[in-house]
C-alpha cells in the first residue's frame, strides 16, 4: 500500500525554445573601395546564397502566406568589393557586411546580429577579345558569396553551442582555435560546465591573450579556485598588466591560496600601485567571504 501511494514524478520536460523567425527582405548595397563602380558582382546569386545557407542553418524559416503576424528577419548585405587585372592574371576582393534584425525585435527567438568578413580570390583574366578564363563578374560573385556563406556557417554553429549539449562544447573546446573555441569558452562559464574545467585551466597558458582571458572569466564564472594555482605559479610579478588582471581574478575565486596570494603581493612587491592594488582586493575579499561565512578557509 506504502509503495503504492508513492508515485514517482518526472522532472518537467524543459520548455521548448521558440521557433526562428521568418526570413524576410534580403536587400544588398554594393560600394567600391574607392567610391568608383560598384563591383561587378550578380546581386541576385548573392541573395539566393545567402537564403539558401540561412533556411539550412535552421536560422530562420521559410516565408509562408500564413505566417501571419510571426516575427520576421530582415537581412542587409553590405558589399565593398573590386577587381583588379594585371595581364593575364586578376584578383577579385570583397569585404561583406552582413547585418540580421528581426522584427519585432523582442519578439522570441528574435535575431539581432551583424557580421563581417573579407577575401580575395585570384582568377585567370579575359583575353583581349573575351577569350580566356572566367569573366570578373562570375569570380566576384562567387567570392562574395563564400564569405557570406562562411559568416552564415560560423554564426549558426556558434549559435548551437548555447543551445547544444555538454559534448559538443567539449569538441569545439578540444579544437584548434577560432571563433568557436571563443565562444565554446564563453559558453562553458556561462553554462557552469564544470567538467571543462581542466581544459580551461590548460587554456590560462595559451599564447593567445584573448582566449587566456575568456578562460578565465569562464573559470571564474564556474568557481573552480585551482585557476588561484594556475594563475599564480605561471604569470611574472613584473607584468603590471598582466598583474592587475591577476589581482582582481584570485579576489573573485577567493579561498587561503588566494588571500595568501594577495597578502604577499601587497607586502612586498616593488610596485606601489600593485601594492595598493593587491590590498585593496584582499579586502575585498575578506568583506566577500566574511559575509558568506569565509568559504574555503
Amino acid at each position: 500500500m506504502a509503495a503504492l501511494g508513492c508515485r514517482h514524478r518526472a522532472a518537467p520536460p524543459s520548455p521548448a525554445p521558440p521557433p526562428p523567425p521568418v526570413l524576410g527582405a534580403i536587400s544588398v548595397e554594393l560600394a567600391s573601395p574607392d567610391e568608383a563602380a560598384p563591383p561587378p558582382l550578380d546581386p541576385e546569386a548573392v541573395r539566393g546564397e545567402v537564403r539558401d545557407r540561412l533556411l539550412a542553418a535552421g536560422l530562420v524559416l521559410a516565408a509562408r502566406p500564413d505566417a501571419g503576424a510571426a516575427a520576421r528577419a530582415d537581412v542587409d548585405i553590405r558589399i565593398i568589393g573590386e577587381t583588379v587585372e594585371v595581364g593575364a592574371t586578376g584578383e577579385a576582393r570583397a569585404r561583406v557586411g552582413l547585418a540580421i534584425s528581426s522584427h519585432p525585435p523582442d519578439a522570441p527567438g528574435a535575431l539581432s546580429v551583424a557580421l563581417d568578413g573579407a577575401g580575395t580570390q585570384r582568377y585567370a583574366a579575359r583575353g583581349r577579345f573575351g577569350a580566356g578564363g572566367a569573366g570578373a563578374e562570375g569570380v566576384e560573385t562567387t567570392l562574395v558569396a563564400r564569405i557570406a556563406g562562411e559568416l552564415i556557417d560560423g554564426f549558426a554553429a556558434r549559435q548551437r553551442l548555447h543551445e547544444g549539449s555538454p559534448a559538443a562544447v567539449h569538441a569545439a573546446l578540444a579544437s584548434d582555435g577560432g571563433e568557436l573555441r571563443e565562444e565554446a569558452i564563453r559558453v562553458a562559464g556561462e553554462r557552469r560546465l564544470r567538467d571543462e574545467a581542466p581544459r580551461l585551466l590548460a587554456l590560462l597558458d595559451d599564447p593567445d591573450e584573448r582566449t587566456r582571458d575568456a578562460a578565465l572569466g569562464a573559470l571564474i564564472a564556474i568557481g573552480d579556485r585551482r585557476a588561484v594555482s594556475a594563475l599564480t605559479r605561471s604569470r611574472s610579478l613584473r607584468d603590471r598588466r598582466e598583474m592587475r588582471k591577476i589581482i582582481e581574478a584570485v579576489s573573485i575565486l577567493g579561498g587561503q591560496e588566494a588571500d595568501d596570494y594577495l597578502s604577499f603581493v601587497a607586502a612586498s612587491h616593488d610596485d606601489d600601485d600593485i601594492r595598493a592594488a593587491a590590498a585593496a582586493a584582499r579586502e575585498r575579499l575578506l568583506r566577500r567571504e566574511g559575509a558568506g561565512g569565509n568559504p574555503g578557509r
